[in-house]
């Protein structure tokens, strides 16, 4: 049930500690997506007094969410961080006080959940290292890249996310997640910036940049259960971790459907290939000699037209119309194949 959303420029205090509470109360907007988390309250409380109906509190929580994400996503939005985040800090309390964060403790006022128990003994530095080796795998990549000598790729190509991560320790933080946020958002940051200079790039440059930004997408953060959700007008991409069982079963459903869709285009391919090659075939023949292996037939005249019948009758009008018809196609489908291929 875990929905974690990080914006890629977002401070690691704000994951750590969370920005200080903004109170619904306190703003002056009637509407938008505080109006719908106002409703989203009421509804909730309302749910709960009826014999405590949990199932209608969780479709309340996945509509609220589903309405923020499209808000999230909606192209040249002016988002809305204060209602974002008290939407996030909303769910988080529910969340919470319904036990499905087992690591969550009254009084809920943090920011995001995490889906399975926390050890207390955790080793940091043990818990960290996927996120810490992608990125590591990733920087190296970049360099190996001969790009550009950009301020703003440069200072990326450069950070360091340890020290980051260092501080989260010093303050307790346990969550694998939110240890490897840093490392996972200097990952995402380059490549938005990598994504970003790759229009301008000359052509193997940018076919190297874009095919390194979509395996770190597809493959490097999928495997360890980080999404990246790309978004339009040069914005950072949002950072969402999902279980990496269920990432890999959707890349791989895709690579099927891919497979699936390319195989079929294959097939039609060689399909019209195929009558293509059957129509040139049939076009090789002469409209003179096109009647004169048909059996129906006994006698023809000087154009290969029928004259008579096997039995020696004289072949019907109505049936020699039809026969010159087909005589005229056959002779410009043969002077087209002449045109083409010179009689050969």
């Amino acid at each position: 049930m875990k929905s974690l959303l990080v914006e890629a420029n977002e401070p690691t205090s704000a994951i750590q500690t969370g920005v200080e509470a903004l109170s619904v109360a306190d703003s002056k907007a009637t509407d938008g997506l505080l109006a719908e988390l106002e409703q989203a309250k009421k509804d909730v409380e309302v749910a709960l007094t009826n014999s405590f109906d949990t199932p209608q509190v969780m479709r309340i929580i996945g509509d609220i969410i589903r309405k923020t994400n499209i808000h999230i996503n909606t192209p040249n939005v002016n988002l809305d961080l204060v209602a974002v985040e008290s939407i996030a800090r909303w769910v988080t309390k529910i969340v919470g006080i319904l036990g499905l964060d087992a690591n969550a403790s009254p009084p809920y006022d943090g920011l995001g959940w995490t889906s399975a128990p926390i050890s207390a003994d955790i080793d940091p530095a043990t818990a960290v290292q996927p996120y810490e080796a992608v990125f590591d795998a990733v920087l190296a990549d970049a360099k190996n890249l001969d790009l550009p000598a950009l301020e703003t790729l440069s200072s990326l190509l450069s950070q360091s996310p340890g020290q980051d991560f260092k501080s989260l320790v010093e303050a307790g933080v346990r969550d694998p997640e939110q240890l490897g946020l840093p490392y996972v958002r200097a990952t995402s940051k380059l490549r938005d910036e990598l994504r970003r200079i790759a229009p301008s790039a000359a052509p193997e440059l940018k076919k190297s940049i874009l095919a390194l930004s979509d395996r770190i997408r597809d493959f490097d953060l999928t495997n360890i259960g980080v999404y990246l959700d790309d978004r339009p007008d040069g914005q950072p991409s949002l950072i969402k971790f999902i279980p990496a069982a269920e990432l890999i079963a959707v890349r791989e459903e895709k690579e099927a459907k891919e497979a699936e869709k390319a195989r079929a285009k294959e097939e039609a391919r060689l399909a019209r290939e195929k009558a293509e090659a059957e129509k040139w075939e049939k076009a090789k023949v002469p409209p003179q000699d096109m009647f004169k292996g048909d059996e129906r037939y006994s006698e023809w005249d000087d154009e290969g037209m029928p004259t008579k019948l096997k039995d020696g009758s004289e072949v019907p009008k109505a049936q020699i119309k039809k026969l010159k018809k087909e005589w005229d196609r056959q002779k410009k489908a043969h002077s087209d194949y002449l045109a083409k291929f010179g009689g050969s």
